[in-house]
């Protein structure tokens, strides 16, 4: 990317706590290191619902055979319980896998990440896939759900994101927004919101942790940026502030750290440094 596109204040859509964090956390640390305005967005960290609602929980869907590497595989991690952590559920609730998505934990977090790296934060409050209801059922019976079609219910979503972020992207704004990489259901409504959006020169993160396939970024190009150590380090210490997630995900700090520096380790053998984020561009006039 040339001076003169870093130079533009930066919007990030991050899906959910920890996606823009974890997804592009080391161009986070360069920019804000280069005293480049930048505000992350987070779409879905809405607030705690009141009584829980029927869960209409059955027996778990088969993977969706278009899926990435398979629904089931997806959820996997979401479907972890931590008896011990505090206000944790049953172990035998068959909602126990909503547990990673509390509303005040995550924005919690969320805060404190995005305070270590030093960026402008916006809550948009929807509400987390995993929480949202209709008529007093929740949207999306399991974990495997989410990571399949979308919930008729959620049709409108894409416009309404797509109506809070326009007032925040004065023009000249580079947007980055998720690729939707793994179809999380939430990343999947981000990026249509984005592309709804339609600001130019609109930039594509990978959504870390989930597998890439070719069709995420078709009609895209690669950009690699490479990464100093120091950017790096400012990148893993605000990526770890996201606690519940990395347990959650990784198990701990230790695997999310060692998860994260594999992958800007594999994107730097690309750009021939030792660390590097790659991002997808469209194709624009005069542009790269």
């Amino acid at each position: 990317m040339s001076a003169q596109r870093e130079a533009r204040a930066h919007l990030v859509v991050s899906p959910h706590p920890d996606d823009a964090v974890w997804s592009l956390g080391g161009r986070l640390a360069r920019w804000v290191a280069r005293g480049i305005p930048v505000t992350v967005v987070t779409v879905f960290d809405g607030p705690e619902p009141g009584a829980a609602p029927a869960s209409g929980s059955g027996p778990e869907e088969a993977p969706d055979a278009a899926g990435p590497y398979g629904t089931r595989r997806q959820a996997r991690p979401l479907l972890r319980r931590h008896p011990s952590a505090p206000g944790s559920p049953p172990p035998d609730d068959p909602d126990a896998w909503r547990y990673v998505a509390r509303p005040a934990v995550r924005r919690h977090e969320d805060r404190a990440a995005l305070g270590e790296l030093g960026v402008e934060h916006v809550s948009l409050g929807f509400t987390d896939a995993a929480l949202r209801t209709t008529n007093g059922r929740y949207r999306y019976r399991s974990a495997p759900r989410v990571f399949a079609a979308r919930h008729p219910d959620d049709d409108d979503l894409p416009g309404a994101i797509r109506d809070s972020l326009r007032p925040l992207c004065p023009p000249g704004t580079r947007v980055h927004g998720p690729l939707a990489a793994g179809r999380h259901v939430d990343h999947v409504v981000s990026r249509a919101a984005v592309e709804l959006l339609a600001v130019p020169g609109t930039a594509w993160y990978e959504d870390f942790p989930y597998l890439l396939r070719s069709r995420d970024h078709n009609g895209l190009a690669a950009r690699c940026q490479p990464l100093t150590d120091a950017e790096v380090e400012r990148w893993l210490a605000a990526a770890l502030r996201y606690t519940s997630q990395a347990e959650a995900l990784f198990g701990g700090a230790d695997g999310l750290r060692r998860a994260l520096l594999a992958r800007a380790r594999a994107h730097g053998a690309q750009a021939g440094t030792p660390y590097a984020d790659r991002h997808w561009l469209g194709a624009e006039p005069g542009g790269p």
